[in-house]
C-alpha cells in the first residue's frame, strides 16, 4: 500500500465524490492496522530468516 494520502484519493476517486468523515476515519483505522500487521510480518520474516 502506498501512502494514506494515495489511498484516499483512488478511494474517492473510485466512488467519483469527496468521502464523508466517518469514512475519513474508517480508511485512516485500516490503513494504520495494515502498517502495524506489515511490520509485525517483517519482523517475524527476519526472525525465521535468522534462525
Amino acid at each position: 500500500m502506498k501512502s494514506f494520502f494515495h489511498l484516499y484519493h483512488q478511494t474517492s476517486t473510485q466512488l467519483g465524490r469527496e468521502l464523508e468523515e466517518s469514512e475519513v476515519t474508517l480508511l485512516k483505522w485500516m490503513y494504520e492496522r495494515y502498517t502495524v500487521e506489515e511490520i509485525s510480518r517483517r519482523k517475524l520474516s527476519k526472525k525465521y530468516i535468522l534462525r
